[in-house]
């Protein structure tokens, strides 16, 4: 009997000393949350990690996590790592005119350099070996997107995070297996759908662990279906992109100091590898008030992208530059392009299109089968009529925003 009231104590002081140090560490965390996001966290059960919540008060953001637990290989063999960090549900809701100063408290706060944050690559890599995360849903908010009663839902199942490490790279692969996304706008009567989407999406990045720097992009995308209904084209949504102010002189001087090619700016901006693949494409373009719509359907899009930065590069390419030895190629295969009435507007079979950069020459190839095209004015008419109202509306706009400042 006194054995037993001895386990049985050390078992009460174990728990009790676990307990004890939830509270701490849960205390500690608490606190930091204040004091570097400005963000009040909550932890709902005292027992197990559920019912999560962050809300930034000053910025009216809240992340809210169901439930939180960890799970190991050993009692599911489905893990792709020994252990793995699982999340419920996770509700993100968000405004969209406030969040540009979210991470501005934080930023300024830390002070935290770049050296400092260094890891060990044998420590990046056993990390990576042994975790991963996995999300059963994620369900974002965000208001304002276009207007002051505008909505943007985003819905994501069955999400995973893994990484990997060779030491010299570090490589993140993330998995969305569903994803639907829908932007609304409230109106007096009823709300207004103005885009809608849902795909798969398979995501993988590569990033040199010593420079720092985007070095490979890898995006697998199928069974893409996307609606833009007529509503998105009128409202402020497409408005808020660069303005048509004209430049200083001193900026035009030294554009036109550098020629360049169109295109060859965005090539040199991209990664050293760039692979992107959508399987089962289909866009619908709606117009409701004229019931108008356009179908397109493409079968398979590859595009691959690889700049060989080490090789000798193509010299002088341009008067005051020179361009990397690089390979692109391009792949369509059936695409259509139908009207409401289901009459072929654009078919496509294949087209292949190739562009190679060696150190000493440039060449381009294109091989297009089967490619028909029927152009139906009657049928697009409506549409450049939209445009071009469209087009005037942000004109006029760009006009009064210049004439109150002339004012």
């Amino acid at each position: 009997m006194p054995l037993f009231f001895s386990a049985l104590l050390a078992l009460l002081l174990v728990v009790l000393s676990a307990l004890l140090g939830r509270w701490f560490v849960v205390r500690l965390v608490t606190k930091w949350c204040q004091r570097k996001l400005q963000a009040e966290l909550k932890i709902g059960s005292f027992f197990w990690i559920q019912n999560v919540s962050l809300k930034f008060q000053q910025h009216q953001q809240t992340v809210e996590i169901d439930s939180l637990w960890i799970s190991s290989k050993l009692l599911s063999h489905d893990l792709p790592r020994y252990v793995a960090l699982c999340f419920g549900e996770v509700r993100i809701r968000t405004d969209l005119q406030k969040v540009s100063g979210l991470f501005a408290p934080f930023s300024q706060s830390t002070g935290v350099h770049q050296k400092e944050l260094s890891f060990s690559p044998s420590l990046l890599k056993i990390f990576c070996q042994l975790f991963s995360i996995h999300v059963d849903s994620i369900n974002i908010m965000v208001l304002k997107v276009a207007t002051s009663e505008s909505l943007w839902h985003i819905q994501i199942r069955e999400s995973s995070f893994l990484l990997d490490c060779d030491g010299k790279r570090l490589k993140c692969e993330v998995g969305l297996n569903q994803i639907n996304s829908k932007v609304l706008k409230s109106g007096q009567l009823e709300d207004t759908c103005l885009a809608e989407l849902s795909l798969a999406l398979k995501l993988c990045l590569e990033v040199g662990i010593s420079s720092r720097q985007l070095k490979a992009i890898t995006v697998d995308m199928w069974t893409l279906h996307a609606e833009l209904h007529e509503g998105l084209f009128h409202s402020q949504l497409l408005r808020q992109g660069p303005s048509l102010e004209p430049k200083p002189c001193s900026e035009v001087t030294e554009n036109l100091a550098e020629p360049t090619l169109p295109g060859l700016y965005l090539l040199q901006q991209l990664p050293d590898q760039v692979k992107v693949k959508m399987e089962i494409t289909s866009v619908v373009l709606s117009m409701n008030s004229q019931k108008r719509h356009l179908n397109w359907t493409l079968k398979l899009l590859h595009f691959l992208y690889h700049r060989d930065e080490d090789q000798l590069p193509l010299r002088s390419f341009t008067a005051n530059s020179d361009l990397a030895q690089m390979n692109t190629e391009l792949i369509l295969k059936d695409g259509l392009l139908l009207s409401q009435s289901r009459q072929r507007i654009v078919c496509l079979n294949s087209l292949k299109a190739i562009v190679q950069v060696t150190t000493i020459d440039l060449s381009a190839s294109l091989v297009l089968n089967t490619c028909i095209i029927h152009y139906r004015h009657q049928e697009f008419s409506h549409w450049l009529h939209m445009l071009a109202l469209e087009t005037q509306g942000s004109s006029s706009s760009v006009f009064k925003q210049r004439k109150k400042r002339s004012v």
